[in-house]
């Protein structure tokens, strides 16, 4: 499917914005550190890769203190499509449904099938949002970049 450029160069000057460009600082976001934060859940579910041919757990958090406030921080493990004999689709899953359990909902984490495991996983967020925040371990360059340590009851 293509993409129809045209209407979106005539919504705009583009030689001004060619001009913005040109003058835009560069994002001179640092990645955050590897550490302990307090967290927020602010959306967890289960969604397509990029490039779509595969499902992913995704968690986004956000830091609540300290001098990386309001940054955030990810989770993502793929859930299908893994092809090696040593990280299997039920080894993904399996790690995904003992992180949940760490979370201490009243909704189990349980794999019956995907769609299910989507459902389950949104019913967990729903339960937890607004209602708990984390302390957390962040590894961002780890296989688990987040370890929860304690959950806490807002």
């Amino acid at each position: 499917m293509a993409i129809d450029f045209s209407k979106f160069d005539a919504a705009v000057d583009t030689a001004a914005l060619q001009k913005d460009v040109n003058d835009a600082k560069v994002n001179e976001f640092e990645d955050v550190p590897d550490g302990k934060y307090i967290v927020s859940i602010e959306k967890m579910e289960i969604k397509l890769t990029k490039t779509g041919d595969k499902l992913m757990f995704a968690v986004q958090f956000k830091i609540k203190e300290g001098e990386y406030a309001n940054r955030m921080i990810f989770f993502n493990r793929v859930i299908s499509g893994n092809t090696s004999p040593k990280w299997t689709n039920a080894q993904a899953i399996k790690s995904v449904i003992t992180w949940l359990s760490e979370l201490e909902t009243e909704v189990e984490p349980e794999f019956i099938n995907y769609e299910d495991f989507a459902d389950c996983v949104l019913d967990i967020f729903q339960e937890v949002q607004n209602t708990v925040e984390l302390e957390v371990q962040y590894k961002g360059d780890a296989f688990n970049p987040v370890t929860i340590n304690e959950v806490f009851d807002l």
